[in-house]
């Protein structure tokens, strides 16, 4: 058994909770749950006021779960549903666009097929279905479907029995739940009985698919002068302040932490600070704070997100040239499932640009994972 095969039946069963992290926060290790008998609704909506500001006029970005599969529409109606192979080693998922002219788009795969012979493909109750095999590295393999047939489609929703294949490997997939998660986003995107829909197609015509809500957009501060910066040093005011000293006990090294301090200029009168608080084996939570020049009346930064809003941030770096701040919490280390976040700098705000979540450790690849905001500059 290879090492990564290792570490994913060690931690099979992780779920990460939808949050960045918080102050402290070690590294993801949210026990698991076990899903209800019947099944279970998780639905969320945008509360915070910078981010209902922001999107006025867009749906909330919503996460349901159905037995053994997921589906999540962002804020512009793209959705995605996803279920998982025999021990967390696999996925299955379907990406629809909003709007009449979309088509879905399939991809599976995962690690522990490494050793058969030939490409990767799937069998649904005794059905082959081979499609284009990519190596998503020296143990795992992706097979895309970019234009999936009705029947692959109907299988997934329908069928008893799947399993991705190669040569004598085969690597079991649950098919329960698939079909209400294709039929939450029919119902979400306006697709139900048209020949659009994912599970349940009739003769209403395709034109009545409703187009995609407008994406939200975002006008980036133009970019400043980042010179005679101090890098290493705090302020008299933001040491005093309640959060920088809780960040301080969490990540105290001898009597100093400001040499992992950051400080970027916003404006000409107004700069950002970056200081660390909690740290764990691969996740390092940071909170920020915006000050004037002389860094007194420090302002802790509350981010938006999908969801909500986050005061803390996980592995994140403000980049002054974009004027853009990333942040990508881990739900374990090898980064198959976690949170990753972008940020705007407006001039007034950090506005959110973009969000991806992945609930499931089951080695989908960063670029599959659902969006769960979108916005453009």
């Amino acid at each position: 058994m290879t090492l990564r095969s290792l570490l994913l039946t060690a931690s099979a069963a992780l779920t990460l909770p939808l949050a960045l992290g918080a102050c402290g926060e070690e590294e993801g290790d949210t026990p698991a749950t076990a899903p209800a008998a019947a099944d279970r609704a998780i639905e969320t909506a945008a509360t915070s006021p910078a981010l209902a500001a922001q999107a006025t006029a867009n749906p909330p970005s919503m996460t349901r779960e159905f037995r053994d599969w997921t589906a999540t529409c962002d804020n512009t109606n793209h959705c995605v549903a996803f279920g998982s192979a025999h021990e967390n080693m696999g996925f299955v998922l379907v990406s629809l666009a909003p709007g009449s002219g979309a088509r879905p788009v399939v991809h599976m795969g995962g690690w522990g097929l490494e050793d058969g012979a030939g490409d990767v493909y799937a069998e649904i109750d005794g059905r082959r279905y081979a499609g284009q095999n990519t190596k998503m590295d020296e143990e795992g393999d992706v097979i895309a479907f970019r234009t999936p047939s009705p029947q692959l489609l109907h299988d997934l929703g329908n069928g008893s029995f799947m399993a991705l294949r190669r040569g004598d490997e085969q690597m079991k997939v649950s098919l329960g739940g698939a079909a209400a998660a294709f039929l939450w986003i029919d119902e979400r995107q306006g697709r139900l009985n048209t020949p659009t829909a994912l599970i349940r197609r009739g003769d209403r015509p395709a034109a009545e698919v409703p187009a995609g809500p407008a994406v939200p957009r975002v006008t980036v501060a133009a970019a400043v002068a980042q010179n005679g910066l101090v890098q290493d040093d705090l302020s008299p005011a933001l040491l005093a302040h309640p959060k920088v000293k809780e960040c301080l006990a969490e990540t105290r090294r001898g009597e100093r932490f400001e040499p992992n301090v950051e400080v970027s200029r916003l404006a000409a009168d107004r700069l950002l600070w970056s200081v660390p608080c909690g740290e764990g084996a691969y996740n390092f939570s940071q909170a920020y704070f915006i000050t004037p020049a002389d860094g007194t009346a420090p302002q802790p930064v509350v981010f938006p997100t999908a969801t909500g809003s986050e005061e803390d941030l996980v592995n994140s770096r403000y980049d002054p040239k974009t004027r853009t701040l990333f942040a990508f919490g881990k739900g374990r280390g090898l980064g198959d499932c976690g949170r990753m976040g972008v940020w705007a700098w407006t001039g007034e705000r950090f506005a959110l640009l973009d969000e991806k979540v992945m609930p499931s450790c089951t080695a989908v690849p960063q670029d599959l994972w659902p969006t769960t905001w979108r916005a453009a500059t």
